[in-house]
C-alpha cells in the first residue's frame, strides 16, 4: 500500500519534477557561465605567480610531461565578484584547502578518485540497508523490484526516480546519487588511463633521446632545443577568441562609452599566459592570428558559407581595433592573410613551425583546427589549448570527442556538416554515424565509392544522392597548410621559429590600461613592475592610442 501511494504521488508531481529538471539545467548553464567568466576575469594579481599552473604548462609541457588535467579548477574570480563557494573555502580545513589546491594544478587526481570510490561503496551499503538485501543496482529489473515491490512495476529512468525522490522516497534519491558517482568515477578512470599512456610515451621518447648517438647532422643547435617542448610557439586564434571573451565578460565601458569587456578579457588571458615570462626578461614565442577583412576563397566555392551567422554585436564592433592596439601594447606580432581565414594561416604556420623544429600550441577550441593535432608521442607536435576549459587537446581528446583521429576529422565534418559555418554535409548523417562510416571505409572517398554496397537502404540512398555535397563540404572544411608568403601580412622576412614577443615595455602597457580605463588592473601591474610611485606619461611613444579617457574596469 505504501509503495502504491508513492507511485501515485510520483506520477502526480512528475510534471513538476520535469520543470525542476529544466530549472536545474538552467542553473547549471548559469553556473557554467560563471566559470567561463572567471576564465577571462583577472585573477586579482595581474597575472602573478599564484595564477593556475595551467598557463605555465602551456609553455612548459610538450609530449614529455603529463597532460593538463581536464578537471582543473578555473582561475579565481575577481575580488569584487567573490565566488559563491567563498564561505566554504574560508571555513575549510587546511587539509581540504591543500586538496583543492592540488586539484587546481592538475595533481591529486588519484586521491580524488579514491575519495569518489569510497563514497560509492558507502552509498551502495546504505542502499542495501534501506532495501533490506543486496541486489544488482545496475539491473533495471532488480532495481524496479526493490522500488515497486513487484516485477516490472515501473520505470527506473532518471526523471521517474527524481519524481519519486521528490515525493519522499529516500531510496530513489540514493540511487540517483549512486548513478552520478558511478558516472563520475568512470570519467576519472578513463582520464587516468590516458595519463598512464601519455607518460609511457613520454618515457619512451626520453629513452630514445638519451640513447641516440650524436652525428654530424644531429649536432645540437638553437632550433634543436625547441623540440623539447620548453619553448613552443603559441598561436592565438584572435578573431575567434574575441567573441568568446565578449560573451564571457560583463558589459564594461570606458567613461566615453566605448565598450571594453572583450578587451579586458583578452588582457587577463595574455597576462596569465606570458606575464611571468616577460617579467623574467624572456621573449616568448607568440603571435596573434586574425581573419582578414572581406570574403575568402571558401565563399567562392560556396556562396552560402557562413551565411547563417547573425550580425556582429554592435558593442563588439568597436573592440576589434582595440584588440589590435592591445597586441601592439604587449608587443605581439599580428598576422593575417588576404583571401584566407585565420584557421588557414594557423595551419600554415603550424606546418612551417614543425619543419623548423618547433612545437606548436594553438589557443583555440575550434573543431576545424583539431585536424592539425599530431599523433601521440610525435615531435615536433601540434596541440590545441582551450583556456576556458583549461585542457590540452591532443590526439586522445580528439578521438574521445569525434570517434576518429585528427587525420580523419575533416572527412567526418564533411559528412555530418557544420551548422556554425553553414557547411551542408549530408542531411541525416550525424557525427556518430559519420565517424563509424569513416572508420569502416577508411576515408571519405572510400566511403562514397562503396556507398552502393551499404546494406541500410536509407543510409545508402543518402550517401548516393549526397556524394557531390559531401565532396563540396570536404573542400570547405579542409585547412590550407601552404598559404604563400606573399599573402601573409605581419611576419615579412621572419621565420616561424622567430615569432617572438618584444621585450616587456612597462610604460607602453600601463598607458594602454589607462587608455582603456582599466584602473584596477593598471594599479596591480604597477605594483608588479615595482613602479608604484611612478606615473606613466599622458601620451604614448607608439602613437597607437588616439583618445585618452578615464573610466574603470569594474574592479576586474
Amino acid at each position: 500500500g505504501v509503495m502504491r501511494l508513492q507511485m501515485v504521488l510520483a506520477s502526480a508531481i512528475l510534471l513538476r519534477a520535469r520543470s525542476f529538471t529544466f530549472s536545474s539545467r538552467f542553473v547549471s548553464q548559469n553556473n557554467r557561465r560563471i566559470v567561463i567568466t572567471r576564465a577571462f576575469s583577472d585573477s586579482g594579481n595581474g597575472g602573478s605567480s599564484e595564477a593556475p599552473s595551467f598557463y605555465d604548462d602551456i609553455f612548459e609541457t610538450g609530449n614529455n610531461s603529463p597532460p593538463i588535467h581536464p578537471t582543473s579548477t578555473p582561475p579565481s574570480p575577481p575580488e569584487s565578484s567573490p565566488s559563491p563557494s567563498s564561505d566554504f573555502l574560508n571555513s575549510a580545513s587546511s587539509e581540504t584547502k591543500s586538496f583543492l589546491s592540488a586539484a587546481s594544478k592538475g595533481t591529486g587526481s588519484r586521491d580524488f578518485l579514491e575519495t569518489q570510490q569510497e563514497s560509492l561503496r558507502a552509498i551502495t551499503d546504505e542502499i542495501y540497508q534501506m532495501a533490506g538485501k543486496e541486489f544488482n543496482l545496475n539491473s533495471p529489473t532488480q532495481l524496479g523490484l526493490v522500488l515497486y515491490g513487484i516485477k516490472n512495476g515501473g520505470s527506473t529512468a532518471k526523471e521517474t526516480l527524481e519524481a519519486m525522490a521528490g515525493a519522499g522516497n529516500p531510496l530513489a534519491g540514493k540511487v540517483l546519487k549512486y548513478r552520478a558517482l558511478k558516472s563520475s568515477i568512470k570519467r576519472q578512470e578513463k582520464q587516468e588511463e590516458r595519463m598512464v599512456e601519455r607518460r609511457k610515451l613520454a618515457a619512451q621518447n626520453e629513452e630514445r633521446r638519451a640513447t641516440a648517438t650524436p652525428t654530424a647532422s644531429s649536432t645540437p643547435n638553437l632550433k634543436d632545443n625547441f623540440t623539447s617542448g620548453r619553448d613552443p610557439l603559441l598561436l592565438i586564434d584572435a578573431s575567434a577568441y574575441i567573441f568568446r571573451a565578449y560573451y564571457a565578460m560583463p558589459p564594461l565601458h570606458r567613461s566615453d562609452g566605448t565598450p571594453t569587456g572583450a578587451v579586458l578579457g583578452f588582457c587577463n588571458m595574455l597576462n596569465r599566459l606570458v606575464m611571468e615570462r616577460l617579467l623574467r626578461g624572456e621573449r616568448p614565442r607568440l603571435a596573434m592570428v586574425f581573419d582578414a577583412k572581406g570574403d575568402n576563397f571558401r565563399h567562392k566555392i560556396y556562396s552560402e558559407y557562413k551565411a547563417n551567422r547573425p550580425p556582429c554585436p554592435i558593442d563588439l564592433v568597436p573592440q576589434f581595433p582595440l584588440i589590435r592596439s592591445l597586441a601592439s601594447a604587449y608587443g605581439v606580432q599580428q598576422i593575417e592573410a588576404s583571401g584566407y581565414e585565420a584557421d588557414d594561416v594557423i595551419a600554415t604556420l603550424s606546418v612551417r613551425g614543425r619543419k623548423e623544429g618547433v612545437n606548436v600550441n594553438v589557443v583555440s577550441s575550434d573543431k576545424d583546427l583539431m585536424q592539425l593535432v599530431t599523433p601521440m608521442g610525435e615531435e615536433p607536435s601540434v596541440h590545441l589549448i582551450d583556456p576556458m576549459k583549461q585542457i590540452r587537446v591532443d590526439e586522445n581528446v580528439v578521438r574521445d570527442k569525434w570517434g576518429v583521429g585528427p587525420e580523419k576529422l575533416g572527412d567526418v565534418l564533411a559528412l555530418a556538416g557544420d551548422s556554425a559555418d553553414n557547411v551542408p554535409g549530408i542531411k541525416g548523417i550525424g557525427p556518430k554515424i559519420a565517424s563509424a562510416l569513416i572508420e569502416e571505409y577508411g576515408d571519405l572517398e572510400g566511403l562514397l565509392k562503396g556507398a552502393e554496397g551499404i546494406k541500410q537502404k536509407k543510409r545508402r540512398e543518402l550517401l548516393v544522392e549526397g556524394k557531390e555535397v559531401a565532396r563540396l563540404s570536404r573542400r570547405l572544411v579542409e585547412l590550407v597548410t601552404d598559404v604563400s608568403e606573399e599573402h601573409i601580412v605581419g611576419m615579412e622576412g621572419v621565420d616561424v621559429s622567430e615569432l617572438r614577443m618584444e621585450e616587456l615595455n612597462e610604460e607602453r602597457l600601463l598607458n594602454f590600461y589607462e587608455e582603456m580605463g582599466f584602473r584596477d588592473l593598471r594599479k596591480r601591474m604597477k605594483n608588479r613592475f615595482g613602479i608604484e610611485g611612478r606615473r606613466p606619461s599622458t601620451g604614448t611613444k607608439t602613437g597607437y592610442y588616439k583618445k585618452k579617457s578615464g573610466g574603470g574596469d569594474g574592479g576586474r
